[in-house]
């Protein structure tokens, strides 16, 4: 089993920063699957937000990107 680590990186400006925490710290996966999983559960949560009128616009998928650590 590998200690690869993955985050979630969300492109703000020109530059891709982790800006998910998780307790105060960096929220990090132990695979690309579950930051993946993480990454649909929450554009799953914006587009709720969106249909019930709390969000004005959905995030695209590409405004993210998942990479080791």
């Amino acid at each position: 089993m590998s200690a690869q680590q993955w985050e979630v990186l969300t492109l703000v400006g020109n530059d891709w920063d982790n800006v998910w925490s998780l307790d105060g710290e960096p929220e990090t996966f132990d695979s690309h699957g579950d930051a993946d999983a993480a990454l649909s559960e929450h554009l799953r949560d914006c587009r709720w937000a969106v249909d019930a009128g709390h969000l004005d616009d959905m995030p695209a998928r590409d405004a993210f990107r998942i990479a080791p650590i």
